[in-house]
């Protein structure tokens, strides 16, 4: 795991944080998801990354008890196979971009 927390003065734009990514070879898709949205544990085939646009969204890893709460700007790479779960922390949504190498963006249990 890699995080990488938001240290600027400014909110990041969805544009830059987009653009970044996209910088780096990555294919981003943009998620958003209500309060109280919770994705159980799972892995994927390769390396995923996640930043968040707006909101706090946890990342956590079952093998190891480790939490991650990642707010605006922050960046969190998993890596290729890893268990983890997250959910949308605190009261209000959360948009986040999910960004890998590989075409195949699906939950593999």
């Amino acid at each position: 795991m890699a995080l990488t927390r938001w240290h600027k003065e400014t909110s990041p734009s969805l544009e830059a944080l987009r653009s970044a990514l996209t910088g780096e070879g990555f294919t981003v898709t943009e998620w958003a998801d209500p309060a109280g949205t919770v994705y159980p544990v799972h892995t994927h085939e390769q390396m995923e990354i996640r930043v968040v646009v707006r909101g706090r969204l946890r990342v956590g890893l079952p093998d190891s008890g480790e939490e991650f709460v990642l707010e605006p700007g922050d960046r969190l790479e998993i890596p290729p196979n890893t268990p983890h779960w997250s959910d949308v922390s605190g009261d209000g949504p959360v948009m986040f971009l999910s960004a890998s190498k590989n075409h195949h963006n699906h939950f593999k249990k």
